[in-house]
């Protein structure tokens, strides 16, 4: 009896140990990365971990210091952990001196006080994508144990697995091999079965291929042998793709910022502005002179091909146009909806937003309507300045997605710099104008004393500029100023009747 209660027990251990969950651990400590290392992807026993900007501004990045080294995921940032099994939860470990931004989860929950993630039991998934809530700060993660649940046991024999399943690879390649059967052992040799091959090696552990090779694998298991599968890594030599440049090289006015990237990953950009002394790429490179910029990416000890472009100052007037929320309404009633204001050369189209009586702009937002956008035809704007109000500044725009130049906020006000025909911005929260001062670069094209922008100077120009002395004069245009002294006043009548009596001579 005694011994039949031990094979029961012997068996439900057997039974237990089928059926337990399987445990992986990812320590990002352990993974040889040099700080400041972009990381993409990872995998270990199987389970693949992909981060990916997302949102964010900076991407998943690996950092030591005086804390423990950790990978840093910022606001916006996401990881996506996938198993071969269904996960079951997730532990994470935190290095000090992170933010305290939320973790988010398309399946399942994360318990901020626990550290911990879970998966309900209606809905498995061996999958699952956490986000980095908020688009600032950061969490600093050390260490993941994922815990997975036991699939229904193999208990056919089947083919090992190479991961990775051969391919392009530079540098060095760390290779492991699984097989879904239990209990199986895995052999692997250099060669093709049907070629020339010399013996074989017990698989216990990861390899490393360090040139092309061809390798062959196969599981065993009770004197069986699966099938063979063979995959082939090919070593090429890395490259490091050229820095590009944004904006292009070309003309601008009076500022225009350089910024530089590289499509290698992990590569450090550098640039100089005299092709001997180079300096690492951090920030964009302010250009206000006619200059050539050299630059050049680097990954380790490679380097690529080194580039330039040229930045050429243009020397030409500018002339300011200013929209005044207190003379200039365009089609505006008061009530809030879109509108127009043309002051030449420059348009000025409002998505949703009023003129109001006390003699500023309203732009209302965010809704699918809202934005503001400048535009001129030919003649680009290089500065558009914003007076704004108090509680309704500049800083709740921001410039819409595509859109090149520099925009700034500061206080009340916003200043947008850049070289372009078109401007456009998005709406975040409520602004409110009393101006808005539009630079265009090069002369505007006009002639003096066509007030009523017929094309034609005669006696119906005077009859247009008394009417803005007498109506608005801060609404005449400036071919009205026939003194060309700044103002509009009785004397340009004077002097555009002179002009007329003198044609008629």
């Amino acid at each position: 009896m005694q011994k039949f209660l031990s094979l029961l027990f012997f068996v439900a251990v057997l039974a237990m140990s089928a059926w337990a969950d399987t445990v992986v651990t990812v320590d990002f400590n352990a993974q040889g990365w040099d700080t400041g290392t972009l990381v993409t992807d990872l995998t270990v026993d199987g389970v693949t971990l992909t981060f990916d900007k997302g949102t964010g501004g900076t991407k998943p990045t690996y950092y030591t210091n005086t804390s423990g080294g950790a990978l840093r995921l910022y606001g916006g940032n996401t990881m996506t952990v996938s198993g071969p099994q269904n996960l079951k939860k997730i532990d994470f470990t935190f290095a000090s001196g992170e933010g305290s931004n939320d973790i988010l989860s398309n399946v399942g929950n994360y318990n901020k006080a626990g550290k911990q993630w879970t998966i309900g039991s209606s809905d498995p998934s061996s999958e699952v994508v956490f986000t980095i809530d908020g688009s600032t700060g950061h969490r600093r993660v050390q260490k993941l144990v994922i815990t997975m649940e036991d699939a229904d046991p193999i208990t056919e024999l089947v083919p090992p697995v190479f991961h990775p399943n051969g391919g392009e690879f530079t540098g060095s390649l760390a290779v492991t091999l699984t097989c879904e059967t239990q209990n199986c052992d895995i052999f692997y040799f250099e060669g093709d079965p049907d070629g020339d091959w010399a013996g074989f090696t017990h698989y216990d552990g990861e390899f490393y291929v360090t040139e092309t090779k061809t390798y062959t694998a196969y599981s065993s298991k009770g004197g069986e042998i699966s099938d063979y599968v063979t995959v082939t890594f090919t070593k090429v030599e890395q490259t490091v793709a050229a820095p590009v440049f944004h904006p292009a090289a070309g003309n601008f006015y009076e500022l225009v910022n350089v910024t530089l990237s590289c499509s290698t990953p992990n590569a450090k950009v550098y640039y100089s502005l005299d092709n001997e002394l180079w300096s690492e790429y951090v920030n964009p490179i302010p250009v206000t002179e006619t200059t050539t910029i050299w630059a050049k990416a680097k990954v380790d000890n490679l380097e690529s091909e080194v580039v330039s472009a040229t930045y050429t100052k243009l020397d030409v007037t500018t002339v300011d146009v200013t929209f005044d929320g207190a003379v200039d309404t365009g089609d505006g009633d008061g009530n809030r909806h879109h509108f127009t204001v043309v002051k030449d050369p420059v348009t000025m189209y409002v998505g949703d937003g009023l003129v109001h009586a006390n003699g500023h702009y309203r732009i209302y937002g965010p809704n699918d309507t809202s934005g503001i956008v400048f535009t001129t035809v030919n003649l680009p704007i290089i500065k558009i300045e914003f007076n704004g109000m108090s509680g309704y500044t500049a800083s709740g725009l921001s410039k819409a997605e595509g859109n090149e130049g520099t925009w700034t906020t500061g206080g009340n006000d916003g200043v947008w710099e850049g070289n372009a025909t078109e401007v456009a911005f998005k709406v975040n929260q409520q602004c409110r104008f009393t101006t808005i001062t539009v630079t265009v670069a090069g002369a505007v094209e006009y002639e003096r004393g066509d007030v009523n922008h017929d094309g034609v100077v005669n006696i119906a120009d005077v009859t247009a500029l008394i009417d803005y002395l007498l109506t608005d004069v801060s609404a005449a245009p400036n071919e009205a100023d026939v003194m060309v002294d700044g103002v509009v006043n009785i004397a340009d009548v004077t002097a555009l009747i002179d002009v007329l009596l003198a044609q008629n001579k």
